[in-house]
């Protein structure tokens, strides 16, 4: 694998819109609008020695009716960090 190009203040903000992006987008996959009262996704990105790190909190508020499960969460979380990754490697990697 290639290694990651260095990273300014400015990729480091277009990188965590674009997972906030990436993450929404899995997770509507995963649950319906009508079963979701909220989402809050909480994103922390660190860059120190050219090693990014990126953690994610989501917040779920469900409608009183779902059966959305923590698994299905899980699996559309992970599955955002595999697209992540993938984006990673098509935009900042030498």
């Amino acid at each position: 694998m290639s290694k990651l190009k260095k990273l300014s203040s400015a990729d480091l903000a277009t990188i965590s819109d674009d997972f906030g992006e990436i993450l929404e987008v899995e997770v509507s996959k995963a649950i319906s609008t009508k079963e979701l009262d909220d989402l809050d996704l909480d994103i922390v990105i660190s860059y120190e020695d050219n090693q990014l790190d990126v953690d994610v909190d989501v917040g779920v508020t469900f409608d009183k009716l779902s059966e959305i499960t923590q698994d299905q969460i899980a699996g559309a979380i992970d599955e955002a960090y595999l697209k992540f990754d993938s984006y990673i490697d098509e935009n900042y990697r030498q």
